[in-house]
């Protein structure tokens, strides 16, 4: 029957998904192994080994890896800060991405089924609001330090200046954010017959 055939694929599935997570936890520990020098270099030494997990874009996956520490300085997961997985944060830079991705077209609601259905984890249309919130104030606080917005630099003359722009709209069940993007350039070249490069790009959010 129908139903017969959907457990299958389903066992499948979550047999596949699973192998795949074991592999990236070994991966993981591999690279943790192979940064030790390079980190003692530093002047770092090893305290111990945490266990941790996180969601990535094809399911949950549980490492171990070293802490270090230093005299004087914050202890390190020099690990974690290679693949970008921030502290305290439970998703990889990927999967929040891709949760955002969908958000920009549906409701948290129809997002939390979209992801719950197609990625190996799950997660509520509560926790899809508060990753777009969070995911707003970062670009906000990147706004703000990023030198670009500094007045006091020298300002440069071009003769042509292009400017390119569009918004993404991510609904909420209450509100709603915009997220307008503009890429400034002062032309492009030719690089090869297929390929084309932007003079001096520059891209805002």
């Amino acid at each position: 029957s129908e139903d017969n055939y959907i457990k299958r694929e389903r066992k499948i599935i979550c047999f596949f998904l699973n192998l795949i997570k074991e592999i990236m936890a070994l991966a993981l520990a591999k690279v943790d192994d192979e940064m030790i020098t390079k980190v003692k270099a530093q002047g770092y030494q090893i305290d111990k080994k945490n266990e941790r997990s996180i969601n990535m874009a094809f399911g949950e996956v549980r490492y171990v890896r070293r802490r270090y520490v230093c005299p004087g300085k914050q202890a390190r997961y020099p690990l974690d800060e290679l693949m970008g997985f921030d502290k305290y944060k439970r998703y990889s830079i990927l999967a929040v991405k891709n949760i955002l991705e969908v958000s920009s077209v549906a409701t948290y609601r129809n997002t939390a089924l979209a992801v719950n259905c197609l990625s190996g984890f799950n997660i509520s249309h509560m926790q899809v609001g508060n990753l777009v919130k969070m995911a707003g104030k970062n670009i906000k606080a990147g706004q703000e330090a990023d030198s670009r917005y500094d007045a006091a630099g020298t300002k440069k003359k071009v003769p042509v200046l292009y400017l390119e722009g569009d918004g993404v709209v991510i609904k909420g069940t209450k509100s709603r954010l915009e997220f307008h993007r503009y890429q400034v350039c002062e032309g492009i070249v030719n690089i090869s017959k297929k390929r084309r490069k932007r003079i001096n790009a520059k891209e805002f959010v």
